[in-house]
């Protein structure tokens, strides 16, 4: 009599069909029907349960206990047998109004007494469109409201702790406006609610006629919980920036979320709650995802979010290992949910204020940095005509908008455009915009990057990939955006510029590479400028541009011809029809070819430079090729593959492997 569950002490016989009357079970015609029980929890089930207990008083006095039923969300339990109190109410759940029961108490209880040296029989029918946990227990009067008083202070705490956290929120939105707050205030209240639902509270004292949403109210609030919840965690994560494609993923999940919840109200209860907690393993690996995601990308807010979250998932697996049977069933083990919401919505308060107080010291700094950066904007602006036509740099100028009204000479020089192609469009309108997927990453980079100056107002520094005029590839840029204020107006300065050589290259006095590259023709000519640029000092310059030439050719092909699989005649064919580029592009697209990589192995000293050129391809008849001449080629008319030629020509050495895909190239530098 002092509460512990006796599921391991009963019987149970189940009727799948619901179609055994109770005159038998009551007259004991089934009694060797009934069966133990290997664990308390009966699960979704539409059948009807019916449960058999004794109970025998030893004593020489009457004894009144309760039997209460320890599950707030039961349809219906009845109790058959004999003696009951006077005026007992034998059916009891959340089928019928609160009024009619026994107790003032969230969970079914049913008054018993039982007389001295008696043994009596009872017998329990349950059905319910909820999971069905078999949780009985046994209280002596005296001790089942002693039970009530403790449950009462814990659950006070509980309650009070999340209403604090609400009404906290609540004045702090009211005083700052700032919507991270409003956000949090519906995710608390809707978490609030939900345990009310789930504790049996709100049928007990907000809604104890209302037999209809005291049953469907609790999908509600799962749903409603997951919705703000992930609207939250969305605002407070900055997920928009940091992770675009899951913030979107997540609106959409929304969505799903809020066409569910009307659905749900004309679904059968069983299945309306099955869905919800179905639909909350999803909405659950979202909101890890983007904490774990975050706090790697070292975004400050995130080291609260993921404790909050860990204390709150921490409490649900001791609570399921508890109602498993893994774990003894304690005051702590009881209260692990509640224990850790209440840690949860602390933690993610705390959170909160350490993000604003963040974001105001950012602020502060974000405008003494304006402040500077404006004194040498007007310094600079006085020079800037004079020099904005000699740079080598491109530079453009923008307005607002980011839409181009201005630029020099260089944009011609760097990317083939005149200012007239581009005046009046954006910026985003001359990013590479390829085939794949990491094409729409740059527009999508870019757009973050302009959204930062908007916000910020400082310089930002980054690197993107720009098109070409006249040239299908890509080509990568250093870019550095900032706003220029003049006296009416304000614009926007770009400039653009390739990465140049290091000046140190001029002190090497021997190295050894090794590069592997992509099949953008453009890279044949950054590798073959970094392996041959410190050839300088024991080459004339004549010499130097021919090693640089052969070794460029020679990685062409092993793109061309190699990787990519282009065939000679493929080749002659797009040329003469002029479309050659834009067969290459294709090429490099092919699922079949773009994976494929150019190793390049180079080796430098006093004595000798080499070069070891190795490709993915299928090989050629490389000695074919070498037994050809220069005059042999012209007669033929024949516009490309002189680049062997022009190596055999260049090189001391020249070794191919057997397959052909594979070369080396010698030249010495000391002759003496």
């Amino acid at each position: 009599m002092t509460g512990i569950s006796i599921w391991n002490q009963v019987s149970v016989l189940e009727d799948s069909k619901q179609s055994i009357p109770a005159e038998s079970i009551i007259h004991g015609e089934r009694d060797l029907e009934f069966k133990s029980l290997k664990s308390p929890n009966l699960g979704f089930s539409q059948s009807v349960y019916w449960v058999r207990f004794e109970i025998f008083n030893p004593t020489s006095q009457l004894i009144r206990w309760n039997l209460a039923y320890d599950f707030p969300l039961i349809d219906e339990i009845q109790l058959f047998g004999s003696p009951l109190p006077k005026d007992s109410v034998r059916t009891l759940g959340d089928s019928f109004p609160f009024s009619q029961r026994n107790v003032d108490y969230r969970n079914p209880v049913f008054p018993m007494e039982t007389p001295p040296n008696t043994t009596n029989v009872y017998y329990l029918k349950i059905k319910s469109e909820s999971t069905i946990p078999l949780i009985l227990e046994l209280w002596t009067e005296k001790e089942f409201y002693e039970k009530l008083n403790k449950e009462q202070m814990i659950f006070g705490i509980f309650y009070g702790i999340l209403f604090v956290m609400i009404a906290y929120n609540f004045f702090i939105y009211i005083f700052t406006y700032e919507k991270s707050y409003l956000l949090y205030l519906f995710f608390i209240s809707s978490i609030f609610f939900f345990h009310l639902v789930n504790n049996g509270f709100a049928f007990q004292y907000i809604w104890p006629n209302w037999v209809f949403w005291a049953n469907y109210s609790l999908p509600f609030f799962i749903c409603l919980s997951c919705i703000t919840g992930i609207i939250f965690t969305n605002n407070y994560l900055s997920l928009k920036k940091h992770l675009p494609k899951v913030s979107k993923l997540m609106w959409i999940w929304v969505g799903m979320l809020i066409l569910f919840v009307g659905v749900s109200f004309f679904l059968r209860y069983r299945v309306a709650m099955v869905a919800s907690i179905l639909m909350t393993v999803p909405t659950a690996l979202l909101l890890v995802y983007s904490g774990t995601y975050t706090y790697l990308s070292k975004v400050r807010t995130a080291r609260y979010y993921l404790i909050s979250w860990a204390f709150f998932l921490l409490g649900v697996l001791l609570y399921s290992l508890k109602s498993l049977g893994f774990l003894s069933d304690n005051h702590i083990t009881r209260w692990t949910i509640q224990i850790g919401t209440a840690l949860q919505t602390i933690l993610l308060s705390l959170g909160l204020a350490d993000r604003i107080n963040f974001l105001t010291r950012s602020l502060r700094e974000n405008l003494r940095d304006l402040s500077h950066a404006k004194v040498k904007i007007e310094e600079s602006e006085k020079r800037f005509r004079e020099i904005f036509q000699g740079s080598d740099e491109v530079i453009l100028m923008m307005n607002e908008n980011f839409e181009i009204i201005n630029a020099n000479r260089s944009l011609s020089k760097h990317l083939g455009y005149r200012l007239d192609d581009l005046k009046f469009k954006k910026i985003t309108e001359i990013l590479y915009t390829g085939r794949d997927q990491k094409s729409d990453y740059n527009v999508m980079f870019v757009n973050d990057k302009l959204t930062d100056l908007k916000m910020t107002g400082s310089a930002i520094n980054f690197k993107t990939e720009l098109s070409q005029k006249y040239v299908k590839e890509p080509k990568e840029m250093v870019c550095r955006i900032q706003y220029i204020d003049f006296d009416e107006t304000r614009e926007v300065l770009m400039t653009l510029s390739p990465e140049y050589e290091d000046t140190i290259i001029q002190l090497i006095d021997s190295e050894k590479i090794e590069l592997s590259m992509n099949n953008y023709l453009r890279n044949a000519e950054l590798v073959s400028q970094k392996i041959t640029a410190q050839l300088a000092k024991y080459l004339t310059t004549i010499e130097q541009t021919e090693v640089r030439s052969s070794v460029r050719e020679i990685i062409i092909n092993a793109v061309e011809h190699g990787n990519l699989n282009i065939s000679f005649d493929e080749k002659s064919k797009a040329l003469l029809e002029g479309n050659y580029l834009e067969f290459l592009q294709k090429r490099q697209e092919d699922p079949r070819y773009r994976n494929k990589k150019v190793k390049i192995e180079y080796s430098f000293s006093s004595e000798y430079v080499a070069f070891r050129i190795t490709d993915e391809g299928k090989g050629f008849d490389h000695k074919k090729h070498m037994e050809k001449s220069i005059e042999e080629m012209n007669e033929a008319h024949v516009q490309h593959g002189r680049g062997i030629l022009m190596t055999k020509s260049v090189f001391d050495r020249i070794e191919y492997n057997d397959k052909g895909n594979q070369v080396s190239l010698i030249k010495f530098l000391n002759r003496d």
